[in-house]
């Protein structure tokens, strides 16, 4: 069945169904969506319809005519955009959707319904991998239709490919499957992004509390939970198409300012632990005074290449996976409590802050040489 949306005049909500009042909100005209076929599945809570009337604004003035299973990742809807009137297919060969100007949607909603084969098609695989800067790696644009896979598997597709390509150990090796659970558990329970970025939040003062009047334990617990929430409010925001301006601030914010408050709280509670110790606060003036530099480094190198530092070469992405930054900390700091020495390992904490700042500064300097001769670029390209 085809379900021009010009016809039924309403917004998608979050359950599927057409909403008149968002209608009227909505950033994009959803006269410009016309859905054929049926499907009543869903993807993180949401109907393949839904996520494709989020993507609407990717598109400009086209037309997107898609069918009723059709998930694309946003890759793809760029890629129709700047290829009006080729329609994309599943790999199983079901055409899914098309960029049409206004005197192709007819065309358009016929090839979709499988009725003509007037326009060309072609499978995602022929577009070919694309760099995502935002996330640091290459990917293979998604063009596949629920129902011809279980809904598990392009939930997990899906989820893999809004993850960032270059990271910590912990954020790439550990949390993803942890993650991803919470993510559909949010989805479904019709979380937004934000809720989960503010109980994050609190879970940040509640783990710098915790650190200060010395329950590292009860501290460190609190501060994993909450990098694991800081993983999932983004892929959330992802993979549900709801990213805002305010989410990203939040989020963004919080990174910067819970790792120095953490380690001022951190040096208080291991004082109360094992006071008098005379690594305790040499190392935490280290790892804060560090932590500005490196920030400051990584700043300056973006600006001046235009590229993450941790992007530029094979060994730049695999040094960021140990690189000390929060989660490093953390993994060192749970270990040293874990063996009774958190002072012990406060201090090893300082002393790979300061090779890492070392390290960070060498290949700026490196960059800068490189530059003479050939432009600094992501080698993922």
């Amino acid at each position: 069945m085809i379900q021009p949306l010009r016809d039924i005049g309403g917004a998608i909500d979050k359950d599927g169904r057409f909403d008149h009042k968002s209608a009227a909100n909505s950033r994009k005209d959803l006269s410009l969506l016309t859905i054929v076929g049926e499907c009543d599945q869903r993807l993180f809570g949401m109907t393949p319809a839904t996520r494709l009337a989020r993507q609407l604004a990717s598109l400009g003035d086209l037309a997107l005519v898609a069918h009723a299973s059709a998930v694309l990742s946003d890759d793809t809807v760029a890629w129709l955009a700047s290829h009006p009137g080729t329609v994309i297919a599943s790999p199983a060969g079901r055409p899914l959707a098309v960029a049409a100007e206004q005197g192709q949607v007819e065309a358009a909603r016929a090839a979709i319904a499988g009725e003509v084969a007037d326009l060309p098609i072609v499978s995602a695989d022929a577009i070919g991998p694309v760099y995502v800067r935002k996330l640091r790696r290459t990917l293979v644009p998604l063009a596949l239709a629920l129902g011809e896979q279980p809904r598990a598997i392009i939930e997990r597709r899906l989820f893999a490919s809004v993850y960032k390509g270059v990271t910590d150990i912990v954020t790439k090796y550990v949390w993803p499957e942890p993650a991803l659970w919470l993510t559909r558990l949010s989805a479904a329970a019709g979380l937004r992004p934000n809720a989960v970025t503010m109980v994050g939040f609190a879970l940040t003062f509640i783990a710098g509390w915790q650190f200060y009047v010395g329950n590292l334990g009860v501290g460190l617990i609190a501060a994993w939970v909450m990098t694991l929430l800081d993983t999932v409010d983004g892929k959330l925001a992802r993979v549900t198409l709801t990213s805002s301006t305010l989410g990203d601030r939040l989020d963004h914010g919080n990174d910067l300012i819970h790792p120095p408050l953490w380690w001022l709280c951190l040096a208080v509670g291991i004082g109360l632990v094992d006071p008098g110790h005379p690594w305790i606060w040499p190392s935490c003036w280290i790892i804060l005074g560090t932590y500005v530099v490196g920030r400051v480094l990584e700043k300056t190198f973006k600006n001046k290449f235009g590229i993450n530092p941790f992007m530029w070469q094979r060994f730049d992405s695999r040094f960021r996976m140990i690189v000390s930054r929060r989660n490093i900390i953390l993994l060192i700091m749970t270990a040293g409590v874990l063996v009774g020495l958190p002072a012990e390992a406060f201090g090893l904490c300082a002393a790979w802050s300061l090779m890492s700042v070392l390290v960070q500064a060498a290949r700026y300097g490196q960059a800068i040489t490189h530059a003479r001769a050939a432009q600094v670029d992501a080698w993922l390209r």
